[in-house]
């Protein structure tokens, strides 16, 4: 594996944001936001020139999104968010209503906020791993 300086909070942020393009330079080791419009011409012209060098990071598809809500269902002790959250999940739109319903519970949407974030980090890591990366420095 080879060893990259890397923020594991913008990767993980990467693998949470459908719709626009990341790539973890192998170089850097920075994950670079490309936009479809009005990206940085020097950036694009380093995409083209060495694809090589650049790693797309494909955002978590919505069956993944939905089984981090499951998981956090799983440990939530309130008898009516629980229920309410388990609708939400069974229903239509289930993502949009799971965040709907957790507006409802300010110390469950905390608790989620920070689920969520520790759960993207470790999906980061798995991440790294797939594509034969470690990190330079000890992740905390």
């Amino acid at each position: 594996m080879r060893p990259l300086t890397i923020d594991l909070d913008q990767l993980a942020f990467a693998l949470n944001t459908a719709g626009l393009d990341h790539y973890l330079d192998l170089l850097s080791g920075k994950v670079l936001l490309i936009p479809e419009e009005d990206a940085d011409p020097e950036l694009e012209a380093l995409l083209r020139d060495e694809p090589e060098r650049f790693l797309l990071v494909e955002p978590l598809g919505h069956g993944d999104e939905l089984a981090l809500m499951q998981e956090f269902l799983s440990e939530v002790v309130h008898p009516h968010a629980f229920a309410a959250l388990q609708q939400a999940l069974a229903g239509r739109k289930p993502v949009r209503t799971f965040r709907h319903v957790l507006m409802e519970y300010p110390v469950l949407l905390e608790a989620w906020h920070q689920f969520e974030a520790a759960r993207l980090r470790e999906l980061a890591q798995d991440w790294l791993e797939e594509n034969e990366l470690s990190p330079a420095t000890p992740l905390h």
